[in-house]
């Protein structure tokens, strides 16, 4: 009998360690394979092709509920740590189910969230997507969700066997018992405040005994005592009450001088960023891709037509044009497409449409045509993406550009361009593109950290930024700071940014630094004022060449090929792309340039050295080289309304900041230089209206003639045209005369020469 005992006894103790080595090897499968499921969710490229195939079949399964697999593995490493074996082909049951449960679940809190349709329909999975379906189809959306999440709640209180009851029962007490606690407690500080407050006769009593004390303790003193302390009192010095005076005062004054100082420190005030609450929100609508597929196929039929075989391999839906990707047939010329451009117009119902022949990096022909119902790119749509925080987090001064074809965010830094061109027709967003660089600057640069010389010589558009402590005039005192908007201060004001330069460069060698990067970063650690970056954008560049070509632009050649190393870059706008304008100078050394719609090709061509800016259809829609690129990049650029930005201007002027900055040191000959061309310009001007009298006819051959001077000429036809003296009628290249205003002319600058005289 012993021995029978015994040998049950060494069968349970095996029984017992095979139990516990199978358990432990399930263990160590369970971690593996959670650790293999979960790096094949974040990685798959790197799982070979077993983890390709698991994660693609768990994405199409489960949607975005696949990451809870892993964490499933790990709980049933604890479920068979606590080796509860009796329950365990339930327990596996009622995990699968709640894994399935969990994607309807997951659906029906995306669709609260307003995703879109598309993308909920991926993140749930087939399995969330079942589920949804048939809760939907049996119980209607509402109650279909309100009893899948039910049913999901009920499942895990099973599985972890935790009771509901029970846990509103405690949570009943719990509140139970705070309210009796809350309720005893007011109760006791009553109590304390009626113990603590005496009553009127007890008052009234200690008062008299305290009076009582008070005469008790004070003993009146005698006569004789009192008369030999007033003698005592005559007797002191009148050199000590006068010391002790002066010591009063003298602590007084010490005071006085303390709170003074107190008051005039008047403490910093931190600049607030703007929040993008303050900006208008526009709603986007999804693209119909029955009806893009739809345009890809009448693309191909008419490139059939025509004997040329192509497939639409893509297609790129953008806010303002949809791009479709075509792969031409082995033997088919890129050009023979080039040539259909009206044709594809056509038959596309199109106005204008792009050709790129070929695609940058890859073996396809692009084809850019735009969408029926063009959608608004807003400023407050792409800083609030998180594209855009990803892009700009390591840019030093971001800009916002907008948005690609195929719908992606365009943001780029001002310091690597490091100076930018912009020009485009009358209407084409030229102005609505600089306000949403100087808005994206404002939103991520404080007044310390960016200066904006704002230069407007058509007094329209930036005077809306007066009042913002970003503005910088090196010649004014920063109280004084506005946006320019006459030319000849403008071209004071560049001039002095090359003073400004210079002596940043002074600095930057006196501590051996490369530029303003390296040297703000040596003033940081050594607790010194750092150097701010300075921005400078001239709405309207025309006019300044107009009134003074060579010395703006001798300037802007300085600061152009000089300022970046010092933190000063430039922004030049016109609507004006002409050779007089956008000379070679400029060209060479403005190398990102933004091209938006313009007239004719000859225009592209001198914004881009490409053509192809002609094709754009306006409002925003422009062309964009950056620096060093070899094509143009369409973009749909940002939009920011009027009521947007006047929304941010004032919120920044509501914080009371001023312009803080040290104004250089003016010299007096500057004035007396240019009063001496002012005085010459006149004497030039005036001789030329009487050529004009004279010959009844002016040209630019006319005045090169007579002042021997081709510049002298061009800048005195500039300055008749601008002051009404000559005009160019629609149609014609040929100047007219207004011999009236010609006549005036000529007599007010008579009587001025003889007040002078005079």
């Amino acid at each position: 009998m012993m021995q029978y005992k015994n040998r049950s006894v060494n069968l349970y103790v095996k029984s017992l360690k095979s139990r516990s080595r199978y358990n432990i090897l399930w263990i160590v499968i369970l971690i593996l394979l959670s650790l293999f499921l979960m790096y094949c969710n974040i990685r798959p490229q790197d799982t070979g092709v077993l983890g390709r195939f698991i994660s693609k079949w768990m994405d199409y399964l489960f949607g975005i509920t696949r990451f809870i697999i892993p964490l499933v593995l790990v709980y049933w490493v604890w479920y068979i740590l606590k080796s509860k074996a009796r329950r365990f082909k339930l327990d596996i049951l009622l995990t699968i189910i709640l894994l399935v449960l969990l994607s309807g679940v997951t659906k029906v809190f995306l669709n609260i969230i307003h995703l879109p349709q598309q993308k909920v329909t991926k993140l749930a999975g087939y399995f969330g997507n079942l589920v949804f379906e048939i809760s939907e189809r049996v119980f209607g959306e509402v109650f279909g969700s309100i009893i899948l999440i039910l049913f999901f709640i009920y499942l895990l209180t099973v599985l972890f066997e935790i009771s509901i009851i029970e846990l509103f029962s405690v949570w009943c007490q719990k509140i139970y018992e705070d309210i009796i606690n809350w309720y005893e407690e007011i109760r006791s500080r009553k109590k304390e405040k009626v113990v603590q407050q005496p009553s009127r006769y007890t008052r009234q009593r200690n008062e008299k005994q305290i009076q009582e004390l008070i005469k008790q303790q004070v003993e009146p003193l005698p006569k004789a005592k009192e008369e030999s302390l007033k003698k005592e009192t005559l007797v002191i010095h009148k050199e000590e009450q006068q010391e002790k005076i002066e010591r009063l005062v003298h602590s007084v004054k010490e005071k006085v001088k303390v709170d003074e100082q107190e008051k005039q420190k008047v403490v910093p005030k931190k600049y607030v960023f703007p929040e993008t609450q303050l900006l208008s929100e526009y709603k986007k609508e999804e693209p119909d891709y029955d009806y893009l597929e739809k345009q890809g196929k009448i693309l191909e039929d008419v490139l059939r037509q025509f004997d040329i075989e192509a497939k639409v391999v893509s297609v790129s839906f953008g806010p303002v044009v949809t791009m479709y990707e075509l792969e031409l047939e082995p033997g088919v010329k890129v050009q023979s497409v080039s040539a259909l451009r009206d044709n594809i117009a056509l038959a596309m119902k199109a106005s204008s449409i792009r050709i790129i022949a070929p695609l940058p990096s890859k073996g396809t022909i692009g084809i850019e045509i735009p969408n029926q119902k063009p959608q608004i790119v807003s400023i407050r749509e792409v800083l609030e993406s998180e594209e855009y925080k990803e892009l700009s987090k390591d840019m030093k001064l971001p800009i916002v550009l907008g948005k690609t074809t195929d719908g992606k965010v365009y943001v780029d830094d001002i310091v690597t361009m490091p100076h930018m061109l912009i020009a485009g027709a009358t209407g084409s967003g030229k102005s609505v593109c600089i306000h949403s660089i100087i808005t994206s600057l404002l939103f991520r640069c404080s007044p310390d950290y960016l200066k904006l010389v704002l230069i407007d010589p058509k007094r329209l558009e930036l005077t809306r930024y007066n009042g913002i402590p970003h503005l910088y005039n090196p010649n004014c005192d920063p109280k004084d700071v506005k946006v320019i908007s006459d030319p000849k201060e403008a071209t004071r004001v560049l001039s002095s940014l090359v003073k400004v330069m210079d002596q940043r460069y002074e600095k930057f060698a006196a501590t051996n630094v490369r530029n303003i990067e390296g040297y703000n970063e040596l003033m940081s650690s050594r607790g010194q004022p750092q150097e701010f970056f300075i921005v400078v954008i001239i709405d309207e560049f025309a006019d300044l060449i107009l009134t003074a070509s060579k010395e703006i632009e001798e300037v802007l050649q300085r600061l152009a090929q000089m300022a970046r190393a010092v933190g000063i870059h430039l922004i030049l706008a016109t609507q004006r792309p002409s050779v007089d304008v956008i000379t070679g100078v400029i060209k060479a050394n403005f190398t990102c340039r933004i091209a938006l719609q313009v007239l004719s090709k000859t225009d592209s061509r001198i914004i881009l050295d490409v053509a192809g800016a002609e094709e754009l259809i306006g409002r925003g829609d422009m062309l964009y080289l950056p620096t060093g690129a070899a094509k143009p990049i369409r973009l749909q650029g940002a939009y920011i309304s009027e009521k947007d930005i006047e929304n941010v201007v004032n919120f920044i002027k509501s914080q009371g900041i001023e312009p803080s900055y040290e104004p250089i040191m003016k010299t007096p000959l500057p004035h007396k230089v240019i009063h001496e061309k002012e005085s010459e310009q006149e004497e030039n001007l005036y001789a030329a209206l009487l050529l004009i009298k004279e010959r009844r006819r002016v040209s630019q051959d006319l005045l090169k003639a007579y002042f021997r001077s081709s510049a002298k000429a061009t800048d005195i036809l500039s300055l008749l045209e601008i002051r009404g003296y000559i005009y160019k009628p629609e149609g014609t290249n040929r100047w007219s005369i207004n011999f009236d205003r010609v006549e005036e002319g000529i007599k007010s600058y008579e009587e001025k020469i003889g007040k002078v005289s005079k």
